[in-house]
């Protein structure tokens, strides 16, 4: 799925000895980042390992001629939306998803 993203794209993993302990996807996209998939290991959360990651992915967008950046987080999801708030993010919008019905 990630190799068929056309746009500027950066993966990021980070590790604790061998294993991958966080993870994060950033797409660029004309003036844009948006960031995808941010995750945690539940044993290293509130470590700011995310907050880094996150630091990191926005660096490199603006390396990559991004002056902006989105996310999308589920309402229910609270370390994440403090985490996003203590960053700097804000809710501009509400989202959902349809899914048809079998009939």
């Amino acid at each position: 799925m990630l190799s068929n993203i056309a746009t500027q794209r950066c993966f990021i993993s980070l590790y604790y000895k061998e294993d991958v302990i966080a993870c994060g996807l950033g797409v660029i996209e004309r003036e844009y980042i948006g960031l995808y998939d941010i995750v945690t290991d539940i044993k290293f959360r509130n470590q700011g390992f995310s907050e880094q990651l996150i630091l990191n992915l926005l660096k490199w967008g603006k390396e990559n001629g991004a002056k902006y950046s989105y996310l999308a987080v589920p309402l229910n999801n609270k370390p994440a939306l403090i985490l996003y708030s203590k960053i700097g993010y804000s809710e501009i919008y509400k989202y959902w998803y349809r899914v048809k019905e079998n009939v």
